[in-house]
């Protein structure tokens, strides 16, 4: 199983974790909040905690299989999260909301208990912002290093701009990933600060917005939503919100001067369906009036990267459901079922169609490869998606309220919820028990079906 690099990829998670503490305690100190200690117990048991799991690690060679990759993948998800919510459990949130403030956080979800709450404090915005913009790093990191192969996408499409060899570690490429990734990642987030800033957003506000935009985190500061900063900064979000949305393996490249020419399906689809649903959000608006089409389209791209956020006439909560449910693109921030998943089960319907009406034909397009795995990823989202609504229902919930939740943590939209009626401030409304199935339907959102299947068999944790 490689446990020596599960060691080694643990702690340098931990040790990035604790070393992003700072930011939040320092302006805590600052600001002369109380919870500047809490945010130190934190940061000493994150880099303690670290350097323990190196320490372990120490004098054995590094060697990672795919199973050693996917229980580091569901350590970053399911255990950093414990430690991320330290902070937020040593302030005010028993321990069961502070995890799932974290895991909202760090699967860019934005789902919070409060609105009131998760901007209360300076530190406390800044670190569910981090944690955000780390959650979407690892996003694109791990879906380019490990999730994008013919196993689980069905096809093959656009290559990451690094090694990725299987034979070797599968450490080794989420390495390289990151690498090739985070600078292109730090930079989109400096211009959309940049941008915001201009537009006359709050510095710290600006930089909140930053993070969480281009991780599809949908975070906004203010209790107005995006509608009270103004027109240019809904212009300026409107780019930020189609990146998070987008390719990153293509967005990497052209900002790397890439001029070979690619394979990729995903980004015309991406740009259609945005348009489309952009132009039925302006359509079940009323229509008529050109000057709606604007806001529409920049709901549908709030939408489709799984942000969340609405401004102007929110879409019907039906309409908006679907939308986050299809996601962006494979590698992206966006959570959601993803754009290349649906376009390999649309082909698929279309093979079938084309069989019953002329079923003596030969046509010259054959099954896709590797299909099962979409098939899979599909059964598994919506039987998840469909226990979820039944079991938010059985706890007393609205059957609107019910879907709204359950759609809005399994494909990682947190501030859906609002367009559902009785949405209140937040999260808090669930009782526990519910949360806690939130808190699994956002992990799984970030994880791929087969992982998931897979930690339910007993063959998949033995040492071997």
């Amino acid at each position: 199983m490689g446990l020596t690099s599960i060691l080694r990829g643990f702690s340098a998670m931990l040790l990035i974790l604790g070393a992003a503490m700072i930011i939040p305690l320092v302006m805590a100190i600052l600001g002369g909040e109380q919870s500047a200690g809490a945010y130190l117990f934190g940061m000493i048991a994150s880099l303690l905690a670290g350097g323990g799991a190196f320490a372990a690690s120490m004098g054995h060679r590094p060697s990672t299989d795919f199973r050693g990759a996917l229980i580091i993948i569901l350590l970053w998800w399911a255990v950093i999260p414990a430690f991320a919510a330290i902070p937020f459990a040593m302030s005010s949130l028993g321990f069961i909301d502070a995890y799932f403030e974290s895991v909202s956080a760090i699967t860019t979800t934005g789902g919070w208990l409060s609105h009131a709450q998760a901007t209360a404090s300076p530190s406390g915005m800044i670190w569910r912002a981090q944690l955000q913009w780390l959650g979407g790093l690892a996003s694109i990191v791990v879906a380019a290093a490990i999730f994008i192969r013919p196993a689980f996408i069905g096809i093959d499409t656009l290559l990451p701009p690094f090694s990725r060899g299987d034979k070797d570690s599968f450490l080794r490429p989420l390495r390289n990933a990151t690498t090739a990734f985070a600078s292109v990642y730090a930079m989109l987030t400096f211009f959309a600060f940049f941008g915001l800033a201009i537009a006359g957003v709050p510095t710290l506000e600006a930089i909140v917005m930053a993070l969480s935009g281009i991780a599809s985190g949908g975070f906004v500061p203010n209790a107005g939503g995006v509608g009270a900063y103004g027109p240019s900064v809904s212009a300026i979000l409107f780019f930020v919100l189609i990146i998070s949305g987008a390719n990153f393996v293509l967005i990497a490249r052209i900002a790397r001067g890439a001029k070979e020419k690619v394979r990729d399906i995903e980004t015309g689809a991406y740009i259609s369906i945005l348009i489309v649903v952009g132009i039925l959000f302006w359509v079940l608006a009323g229509a008529g009036d050109i000057l709606l089409v604007g806001p529409q389209l920049f709901n549908a791209a709030s939408l489709l990267s799984t942000n969340g956020y609405v401004i102007g006439e929110g879409p019907p909560l039906v309409a908006a459901m679907v939308t986050v449910m299809i996601g962006g693109a494979a590698v992206s921030t966006a959570g959601g079922f993803k754009i290349l998943r649906w376009l390999i089960i649309m082909r698929r319907a279309r093979e079938e169609i084309r069989r019953l009406v002329a079923p003596n034909a030969i046509f010259g397009r054959g099954r896709v490869a590797n299909e099962l795995g979409v098939w899979i990823h599909f059964l598994v989202f919506t039987m998840t998606l469909a226990a979820l609504v039944v079991a938010l229902s059985v706890g007393g919930h609205s059957f609107e309220m019910a879907a709204a939740a359950a759609t809005a943590a399994i494909s990682n939209t947190g501030p859906l919820i609002q367009l559902a009626d009785g949405a209140g401030n937040g999260y808090a409304i669930f009782e526990t028990p519910i949360k806690c199935l939130l808190i699994g339907a956002m992990i799984l959102g970030r994880l791929e079906a087969a992982v998931a299947l897979a930690l339910f068999n007993r063959a998949f944790w033995r040492f071997v």
